[in-house]
């Protein structure tokens, strides 16, 4: 008989290797990777083997299919209307940013539909879980508590109770006594993971698995994790900061291009109807390197805040320093003004934050940090309740971005005077008032001179 085959897997990102080594090259952890001998697993009495196929065409749909609409509307408004029976979905998000907090009053909202909830916690008390309850005043009457990390022992009080929603939390504390590996390695994750899918779709059972993130932001683990789930949720958000951001990076049910926003409140999370209430407030004074950008959430427009800080240096690589956004674009930037307005970073230290914890990821948020970079840098202010709306060429360009007429409508009503758009843009772009000034600008030699 031939050696059973062996892979390496790093516990922290779940990227997998042919050898051991001492760095993962995926998420740049030390001492992550272990070994992994394939072995075959029992298949469980309480796994179902399947069922017959049945031609697609006579497959019908009835009530029971309809999503429950919580009436956390942020959470319902990114999910796509409501949770899906016999969906499985995975939410994650740093260590103490709400991620328990959320879904307790998931499952409060859940049972006013006469829905069976249960939580099963595998890292906290029934006494912790009893006091985060009483802090948020919901109604804990219906919600079943189950403090337990095997697996096989939660299968089985799942075939007790029957409920309709499960929450885990967290998948990285289950383990299965057939799998000859600790809680928490990919191993377990993957398999503990599928095995609840499984029940999840041949019960009509709608599960979310609370997940940890890593260091680079992503949940720990395999990454087929995220590909075996029908929806995955992260909560963003420093915990210093009241704003916590819900985004979906995957959804099977909608589309992927909503948030939620809540508040973090001694209550719990409390819902933002209005996007920018958390916001606007803070864009009344203004500072050399602070400048406005209406960022595109889906159906919103948030105003975000970026802030860019320009220091002196004396050393031979100067510091360049990014806080919700990518760091690779920011080099691109700098080079752009020092190729076409022949300025001189290489002595400079530079930092960019996104205010309030937040992130940005699309182009169109190039000229809001090049007019704070040049703020920073001049010591000079920004046009007061202005705000920056263009993505910039490497030719030093402003080129066109979607739906700018939302966002100058939103910058409107959010009470700014000028609004700096591509030049290109100008004629296709309507301001119904008066007062407030729609300025175009070519490139980057024209925002200097808007700036100076």
């Amino acid at each position: 008989m031939g050696k059973k085959k062996a892979d390496y897997f790093c516990a922290s990102c779940g990227a997998q290797f042919l050898k051991w080594a001492g760095k993962c090259t995926n998420c740049g952890e030390w001492d992550t990777i272990s070994e992994f001998r394939h072995s075959k697993i029992k298949t469980n009495s309480w796994v179902a083997s399947g069922s017959d196929p049945r031609v697609l065409k006579d497959i019908t749909q009835d009530a029971s299919n309809d999503r429950w609409v919580t009436e956390v509307y942020e959470f319902d408004r990114v999910v796509g209307g409501g949770i899906v029976q016999g969906s499985i979905g995975l939410l994650g998000g740093t260590p103490g940013v709400g991620k328990s907090t959320l879904v307790l009053q998931l499952l409060s909202r859940i049972t006013r539909l006469n829905k069976k909830v249960i939580y099963i916690s595998g890292e906290e008390s029934a006494t912790q879980i009893k006091n985060r309850a009483d802090r948020l005043s919901i109604n804990q009457e219906d919600i079943l508590i189950l403090i337990e990390s095997t697996l096989e022992n939660i299968m089985a009080v799942l075939e007790k109770e029957k409920p309709n929603f499960v929450v885990i939390d967290s998948i990285q504390t289950l383990y299965s006594s057939e799998i000859s590996s600790t809680a928490g390695s990919v191993t377990q994750v993957r398999e503990t993971a599928t095995l609840l899918m499984k029940y999840a779709k041949q019960t009509d059972t709608s599960v979310i698995l609370i997940g940890h993130v890593t260091k680079g932001g992503d949940i720990a683990g395999p990454r087929t994790l995220e590909h075996m789930v029908d929806y995955v949720l992260y909560l963003e958000g420093e915990k210093r900061e009241q704003s916590r951001i819900l985004r979906a990076v995957k959804n099977r049910f909608g589309t992927i291009s909503e948030i939620g926003i809540f508040k973090m409140t001694g209550k719990g999370l409390a819902e933002v109807k209005s996007s920018n209430a958390l916001f606007l407030d803070k864009f009344q004074i203004t500072h050399p390197g602070t400048s406005i950008f209406p960022a595109n959430e889906g159906s919103r427009t948030m105003f975000l805040e970026i802030q860019v800080l320009v220091g002196d240096t004396q050393q031979s690589n100067p510091a360049r320093t990014v806080m919700g956004m990518d760091r690779n674009r920011l080099q691109v930037l700098v080079a752009v003004l020092e190729k076409h307005l022949e300025m001189d970073f290489s002595r400079n230290d530079i930092y960019v934050n996104i205010a309030s914890g937040l992130k940005v990821v699309e182009p169109a948020v190039d000229m809001a940090i090049l007019a704070a970079l040049i703020s920073s840098h001049l010591n000079k202010l920004l046009a007061s309740r202005s705000v920056f709306l263009g993505e910039i060429a490497l030719t030093g360009e402003f080129r066109q971005v979607s739906s700018a007429q939302e966002r100058i409508y939103e910058s409107v009503r959010g009470n700014f005077k000028k609004i700096f758009v591509p030049l290109s843009m100008v004629d296709k772009l309507k301001v119904d008032n008066a007062s407030v000034q729609l300025i175009g600008l070519t490139g980057v030699q024209q925002l200097l001179d808007a700036i100076v």
